[in-house]
């Protein structure tokens, strides 16, 4: 899949000049922008979701107006100030570009390899625009950078099996650190895993994945009936039923390399109030290390 991102900076900014420089046309109803010809990235900083040695990433770069000729456009790599390598990190697909005659916009090509972006990396490539003076702009300048992250497929087997729970909720109402419970897929809904015995046997979670957005991926989750007050708190309160639901500026998330998921939470009773907001930490582990800690405990 490729990727065009294109800034608001640079909308606003072109919206601003517009404003400040409006001109017409040949159609008196056609607005058109008189200013200065100026070119620059679309934005100062790009972020990619490295999943495959093959996707090709698109940087576009923009002219404020277009013109009847052709114009050429070199990007170099400022070494100094990159520490992903050329040929290992990543591929430049051509560092000479052109911006056809009536176009306002071109794209400098990357792909970059997973296979030699470990989860830990902080890689990034540090551009520069090589063009005439004439097309500079002292306002935002000529330089961009771009940020590789390592991006694994997604398997929603991943997320099935044991499951080591630690939980905020766990460590002050269940005299415990963890809990070790078991995830199945959900059969009515392939991106939807259900937790057994989440917090108390007999009630189940469950929890929706999202990766829409690659370096993005978010879990939702709908409201549950998690347990009794009784099995909670000593007593009845309200109806009995413990209910989770989630909170209001938080976002629950999750990471395919490394199999984990963090749940934020609210905890409630109705009619009675809420107890609070808790963190559920889920990592998947092997059958060999869930047998090990049946055996001998967390």
């Amino acid at each position: 899949m490729n990727r065009s991102i294109m800034s608001s900076k640079v909308r606003i900014t072109a919206l601003l000049l517009l404003v400040a420089g409006i001109g017409y046309g040949c159609s008196a109803d056609r607005v058109t922008y008189e200013g200065k010809d100026h070119i620059m990235f679309s934005d100062e900083s790009y972020d990619l979701g490295v999943l495959d040695a093959e996707e090709w990433f698109e940087i576009p770069i923009s002219a404020m107006r277009s013109c009847d000729h052709d114009r050429n456009i070199g990007v170099e790599v400022l070494a100094s100030r990159s520490n992903a390598i050329e040929g290992l990190h990543y591929t430049i697909e051509q560092n000479t570009l052109r911006i056809p005659a009536g176009k306002l916009t071109t794209e400098l090509r990357i792909k970059a390899n997973p296979d030699n972006i470990a989860l830990t990396d902080s890689l990034g490539i540090a551009l520069r625009l090589v063009i005439d003076e004439e097309y500079k702009w002292d306002e935002y300048g000529i330089e961009a950078e771009v940020h590789l992250h390592k991006c694994c497929p997604m398997d929603m087997s991943l997320f099935t099996g044991y499951c080591k729970l630690t939980s905020t909720w766990i460590m002050q109402y269940m005299n415990s650190d963890a809990r070790l419970v078991r995830t199945e897929r959900d059969p009515n809904d392939e991106n939807t895993i259900i937790v057994r015995d989440m917090f108390y046997n007999g009630y189940d979670v469950r929890l929706r994945f999202d990766g829409r957005e690659r370096l993005n991926p978010i879990m939702n989750f709908d409201e549950h009936v998690i347990g009794s007050t009784g099995e909670a708190f000593g007593t009845i309160y309200g109806n009995g039923k413990l209910m989770m639901a989630e909170p209001t500026g938080y976002t629950s998330y999750y990471g395919t390399c490394e199999r984990f998921a963090v749940q934020y939470a609210t905890i409630y009773v109705e009619e009675v109030g809420t107890v609070g907001t808790y963190v559920n930490i889920f990592e998947w582990i092997s059958d060999d290390e869930a047998e090990r800690i049946m055996r001998e405990g967390f």
